[in-house]
């Protein structure tokens, strides 16, 4: 058992894993205030939302490898630190808006649009930092209980989004996540220089270049993240747009739709600790039958199922998608080169998440033409077929785990 938490005796671990339990506090509630924000404005509809988060969506994705570079080069835990601290501002700005009744579309998607250029620096310094922090033989435990971390406050946030949200507004639980995002960043700013900045002569082009020969390289990487990216194209319009839509017609609105969302937080949190215990001998065979969780929870929702059938499956998505994340980035923090780290996963994101903006913008007009079932039903269907995708693919199936003397 003590062997098992030796990751804390770590310096400044204890703090990293602080920074992100009270930064998702306010991610749990931050997506929920937004979309019954923004629904609940005069004259919003479905496509209002689908823009809102199209244009924060758009920027991450596009600036993604361009954060790679800027995290290799000036350090993983000073970007983070950074980009918290200004993102807390701008989330700030969207509550008061809000909150003062002042708030357009327009604002709302422009001050988006910045905060997803934000998000494109501080994602792929997130997926590196642990490798900075912790030695490469506590990693997966590290990973693991950062996301139970990550997890426990989504868990928190979630659950009591509905309350907040119907009781004091969506403005405050806005203004709440953007404190938050305070906190946390000026957390990672003590252990700033725990990551080395990279003195390079070459340009930043070059780096961009390097970077996408070591991406290219894994081949089981690329076709993981290929997949990836039709998964986060229906997770992102599903869960983000026909979601809380659907929830309105038939969960009782925001209380309903956090009770699906806080269900596969548990979930999330419970993947984390099956990953902190488990390796799987064949870590991307495991993945791709783990993502196959996604289908049923879809479905369930296509058919506007009772909530006590629909949270027990988006616990158990929530389990998969969690046990697999750590497995994965445990798996490419142990084989990348920790030089070129940030920067192949920064490409990871990017491939995974480039449709997600085509999922929310057409999330919504999906749902006026054909309907929230056969929105859902499309999604499934092309869930499915990413997990074929996976489990076709030779680079996927020979993979094994490493040996503890075999990582980078």
């Amino acid at each position: 058992m003590k062997q098992s938490f030796e990751v804390f005796r770590v310096p400044k671990y204890p703090t990293f894993f602080a920074s992100r339990f009270i930064s998702n506090l306010g991610n749990g509630m931050g997506p929920v205030a937004l979309a019954f924000a923004v629904l609940a404005m005069p004259d919003s509809t479905p496509t209002s939302l689908s823009l809102v988060l199209a244009a924060q969506a758009v920027p991450t994705v596009a600036l993604l490898p361009v954060g790679g570079v800027i995290a290799d080069r000036l350090g993983r835990a000073r970007v983070i630190a950074i980009t918290d601290i200004i993102l807390s501002a701008i989330v700030a700005t969207i509550g008061v808006l809000f909150l003062t009744h002042t708030a357009t579309i327009p604002v709302v998607m422009a001050l988006s649009f910045v905060a997803g250029c934000l998000n494109a620096l501080w994602y792929p310094a997130f997926t590196g930092l642990a490798a900075d922090v912790v030695p490469d033989a506590h990693l997966q435990r590290a990973n693991a209980y950062v996301a139970f971390a990550a997890n426990s406050g989504l868990i928190i946030g979630t659950g009591v989004a509905g309350i907040v949200v119907a009781t004091l507004g969506a403005p405050i639980a806005i203004l709440f996540d953007a404190a938050t995002f305070l906190i946390a960043g000026i957390l990672v700013l003590t252990f700033r220089h725990v990551s080395v900045k990279k003195v390079s002569e070459q340009s930043h082009l070059r780096d961009l270049v390097d970077g996408w020969k070591v991406f290219t390289s894994f081949r089981w990487i690329v076709v993981v993240v290929g997949a990836y990216s039709f998964i986060v194209l229906v997770m992102r319009g599903a869960e983000e747009v026909v979601g809380p839509v659907l929830a309105l017609q038939s969960y009782g609105g925001a209380a309903g739709w956090s009770l699906v969302l806080a269900g596969q937080s548990v979930g999330l949190l419970v993947g984390a600790v099956i990953a902190s215990r488990f390796k799987p001998k064949r870590p991307m065979v495991f993945g791709a039958l783990a993502t196959g969780a996604l289908v049923p929870y879809l479905l369930a929702l296509a058919f506007a199922a009772p909530l006590w059938v629909v949270v027990p499956l988006a616990f158990f998505w929530g389990i998969a998608m969690d046990a697999f994340y750590i497995v994965w980035l445990t798996e490419v923090q142990s084989r990348v080169p920790r030089e070129a780290l940030s920067r192949v996963m920064s490409y990871d994101a990017f491939g995974s998440l480039i449709f997600g903006p085509l999922g929310l913008a057409l999330a919504g007009p999906m749902v006026v033409v054909i309907g929230i079932a056969n929105t859902l039903f499309v999604a499934a269907a092309v869930s499915c077929a990413a997990v074929a995708a996976m489990l076709l693919a030779p680079s996927v199936r020979g993979l094994r785990a490493l040996a503890a003397s075999e990582t980078s």
